[in-house]
């Protein structure tokens, strides 16, 4: 549908959630997949998946906030394919508090691995775009990163960065020939968003994390939990040809929302 066979598609953050949905998606469509995470046994859990459907993946486990990590991998990538055609940046924490309890730690957390990470990966897969003067690259933002929400103040400043640079490197790249838009998810149904019900009823003083999420669903239009694959879609959209004219864009996918 998209186009992509053969394509050489890199994806941080491929070992679960939206990342791992990600990279199926892309293997349906026979791209030959580079997948990135710092999390080895998930990563081979991915390949397996792929191997299943008849899809293929070279795995690297690499921690995105360690510049001579990200700058290793995405050597050898260069080393063995010769060029990357599409970057995908899935890699992404959260944690949540009050922003006036919030630790040192947690800010840094969260800054490092969501937008540090995401320039460091842009940093050394956008020269050998540039030189071939072609390339797609999107990130995962949030709708955090659209508008500020209560206990996730770090997780958003975040978010709203990685928006940020996507609009910076866009408007560099453009001359190029290079595209480089945001998708933004709301509510997605993911290992992140188990974790995060608990948080927040804890913090909240609500008894039952299951409320939190049915509160979540309130909030969307759509009425349901968007789940990983509703991400994927917008993904190889924004990384095939049918988007060529886009760039700069944080596009949300997110039921409604806002």
């Amino acid at each position: 549908m998209y186009h992509l066979e053969g394509k050489v598609v890199v994806i941080t953050g491929a070992g679960s959630g939206i990342g791992k949905q990600t990279a199926l998606a892309f293997g349906r469509e026979q791209a030959n997949l580079v997948l990135l995470d710092k999390n080895g046994e998930t990563l081979r859990g991915t390949a397996a998946e792929l191997a299943q459907t008849g899809g293929k993946a070279r795995t690297i486990s690499m921690d995105v906030t360690c510049e001579k990590q990200v700058k290793s991998a995405i050597e050898a990538i260069i080393a063995e394919y010769g060029y990357i055609d599409i970057l995908v940046n899935c890699a992404g924490v959260s944690t949540m508090q009050w922003s006036w309890e919030l630790t040192e730690e947690e800010w840094d957390f969260n800054m490092d691995v969501n937008a540090k990470g995401c320039w460091l990966v842009c940093k050394y897969v956008l020269p050998h775009m540039i030189d071939r003067r072609k390339g797609r690259i999107v990130n995962t933002a949030s709708m955090g990163g659209k508008q500020g929400a209560p206990l996730l103040a770090h997780y958003c400043a975040s978010k709203f960065a990685v928006i940020g640079l996507t609009e910076s490197i866009a408007k560099e790249v453009a001359p190029y020939g290079i595209t480089v838009n945001a998708v933004c998810p709301g509510y997605v149904k993911t290992p992140m968003q188990d974790r995060e019900v608990v948080w927040e009823a804890k913090l909240r003083g609500i008894q039952d994390p299951e409320q939190v999420r049915k509160e979540y669903v309130a909030l969307t239009p759509l009425g349901r939990l968007s789940v990983p694959e509703d991400i994927a879609k917008s993904i190889l959209f924004l990384s095939s040809d049918q988007a060529d004219f886009m760039t700069g864009e944080s596009i949300k996918v997110s039921g409604g929302q806002l």
